[in-house]
């Protein structure tokens, strides 16, 4: 593989394509944040706000400002969201789900998702900009999910017995985002007692050893239930929380865990790829029993984009050569059937014969931030690999590293 032609293909791809549908047709000039329903031509069909999404693209502006070039444009479209947010209610500390136009609550959080979101939005403002009522919004919003899910816990304990609770991969996963993302800003005995708490709950509850898979809902305690829901793997939240565990090594320099981050994805990937068409499937059953999910075979944007990241930046922490495996057939799937070549970004859903479900290019489901980081994450991973190859003095070859 020619590393550096496909860092730069990566590198334009997000400044070119991603970057710009997003500062062109995301800006809600009238009332502030950023409209989550655009046609494919950048047209908004409907101006009801998904907090998640508001907060996650304040993270995605604020992060290419921090990381890639301090580009004033960036950093003013982060900060006019966060204006639009600070300024939504926050009923007994805790951020709502979806509010309309001018911010006024419409839902309520289901999850901690837009709490996590939020924390890492403002946080990583705050690194922008160092303005101090930012990191208190990013500190005292991860001290509020910290609070509410030990208080969760607890009702399920006493709860033992009664109705069936299923615990899903994207509520620790979210939070160890989080606790990565404010880490600088949180006390360090806090956050050590934190972070350690939530990677024990992926590693002992969600990850099962014995047959090396990442599931994505179990039993209050990590116990398997054996029904749709507990046998069902998510290939997007595998790979995301891979990703996760990956940063969390790089910052701990923990080489153990970023093993055990590439062998889930790894095993995730020949579990959820469809061999005769292609692409990573949305669902697969852990016992490959019949799904009971329609949609089950849906081709998503996010999963393919987190697959990306995860086996670029894999192959660069262990040199696995089934890393490259799994990137090439990733990269050679996702750019042939998701960018729309017409009106930029990439389509969200495709079916299984890879023709998109729907046109749209944001809807309460989809937004910049997977794109963003994505695309981001593989290019860094992808110069690194040219780098080494360049050191070797040799072309890596799929199936030959150099070492």
């Amino acid at each position: 593989m020619d590393f550096s032609k496909l860092a730069a293909h990566y590198q334009e791809s997000l400044f070119r394509t991603i970057i710009p549908f997003w500062t062109k047709h995301s800006r809600d000039t009238l009332c502030g944040g950023y409209f989550n329903a655009l046609t494919d031509l950048g047209d908004v069909f409907d101006t009801d706000k998904v907090i998640q999404l508001q907060a996650q693209q304040i993270w995605a502006f604020s992060f290419l400002y921090n990381r890639v070039d301090a580009i004033p444009a960036w950093l003013e479209l982060a900060q006019y969201g966060a204006g639009f947010l600070q300024k939504t209610s926050r009923p007994e500390g805790r951020w709502l789900g979806v509010v309309d136009r001018r911010g006024k609550p419409v839902a309520p959080a289901e999850t901690i998702g837009p709490d996590c979101a939020a924390a890492m939005a403002f946080a990583q403002l705050h690194q922008a900009t160092q303005e101090p009522a930012l990191a208190e919004i990013a500190r005292q919003t991860i001290l509020n999910v910290i609070n509410h899910r030990q208080q969760q816990r607890e009702a399920w304990e006493n709860q033992l017995g009664g109705f069936r609770q299923l615990k899903h991969l994207r509520e620790p996963m979210s939070l160890l985002k989080a606790l990565l993302e404010t880490r600088p800003l949180l006390e360090p005995e806090f956050y050590k007692q934190a972070y350690e708490a939530v990677l024990s709950e992926i590693q002992n509850e969600f990850f099962d050893k014995r047959i090396a898979v990442l599931r994505e809902m179990v039993l209050p305690g990590g116990y398997f239930c054996d029904s749709p829901s507990g046998r069902r793997l998510h290939g997007g939240y595998g790979f995301e929380t891979a990703n996760y565990l990956l940063e969390a090594a790089e910052l701990t320099g923990n080489r153990r865990l970023a093993q055990q981050a590439v062998q889930m994805a790894l095993h995730l990937a020949e579990i959820s790829w469809d061999e005769p068409s292609g692409g990573f499937f949305q669902y697969a059953d852990l016992k490959e029993r019949p799904s009971m999910y329609s949609e089950w075979d849906r081709k998503l944007w996010w999963v393919h984009a987190e697959a990306l990241a995860i086996f670029s930046r894999g192959y660069v922490h262990t040199r696995q050569n089934d890393c490259l495996k799994w990137f090439r057939k990733a990269h050679d799937y996702t750019w042939q059937h998701f960018p729309d070549n017409v009106n930029k970004e990439w389509f969200g859903v495709l079916d299984r014969k890879g023709q998109p479900v729907s046109t749209i290019k944001a809807s309460p489901e989809k937004g910049c931030y997977h794109l963003i980081k994505g695309l981001y994450e593989t290019w860094q991973a992808l110069e690194t690999c040219a780098a080494i190859s360049s050191k070797t003095g040799s072309q890596l070859r799929l199936g030959r590293p150099a070492h």
